[in-house]
């Protein structure tokens, strides 16, 4: 009987699985964010820009619903919106990513990383990201390789804080 119980809040996202990031780990994103948001720069994939940015975040019933605000050179404010959440085995947020790795130690505290490919900057390319989230901070950092590159390098990090 308590192996059915156990069954039960596990297919509801009750437990926790030691490792496993899972749609309750998603609570710590709610709320207004400041932070940054650095990229390298397209034109010539050596310039690195940081911009300010604020971002409100609101869970629903399927994951994360983003609102940023970017403050672009100049004073002029861009707002973007974005979703987070889980699809089979694979997490949604500006595409589809595989999952490649999770570490939680709690519902505040984890670690995901994920991959995927597609194209940057008009080339075929592999990309990385790793997300790294506690009760304060969170970043998220876009790494990139290009088919016919060596190595990865940073394409973008977000950092959120509060």
């Amino acid at each position: 009987m308590k192996s059915i119980f156990a069954a039960i809040l596990l297919s509801l996202g009750l437990i926790i699985q030691p490792g496993e990031v899972t749609k309750a780990h998603l609570q710590v994103f709610e709320g207004d964010w400041t932070g940054s948001l650095t990229y390298l720069n397209y034109g010539d994939d050596a310039t690195l820009v940081t911009l300010p940015l604020k971002s409100e975040a609101s869970l629903d019933a399927k994951g994360v619903r983003f609102v940023y605000y970017f403050t672009e050179p100049g004073g002029r404010i861009e707002e973007r919106k974005d979703r987070l959440y889980f699809k089979e085995n694979q997490l949604m947020f500006s595409g589809k990513w595989d999952i490649v790795a999770s570490k939680a130690q709690d519902l505040q505290n984890w670690t995901m990383e994920l991959k995927k490919s597609g194209m940057d900057n008009n080339k075929k390319s592999d990309f990385k990201e790793i997300i790294t989230v506690t009760p304060d901070k969170i970043t998220v950092t876009k790494m990139v390789k290009y088919h016919d590159g060596e190595e990865y390098f940073m394409r973008n990090k977000y950092v959120f804080e509060r």
